[in-house]
């Protein structure tokens, strides 16, 4: 039971993260994750300041 309960949690995760993504997208924002501290930003695409480096 506790292998389908982590299973279970791992696909809602992603499922959650996977339609963040396509509700950002959809409605043009920017989804950026840097791992060194889990920083998760959201702006919108035309932000002059926050644009992406690459």
């Amino acid at each position: 039971m506790k292998l389908i309960y982590a299973l279970l949690i791992l696909v809602v995760f992603f499922a959650g993260i996977g339609f963040l993504i396509h509700i950002c997208s959809k409605n043009k924002y920017v989804f950026k994750y840097s791992s060194s501290k889990r920083k998760i930003e959201i702006y919108p695409a035309k932000d002059k300041f926050h644009q992406p480096n690459g």
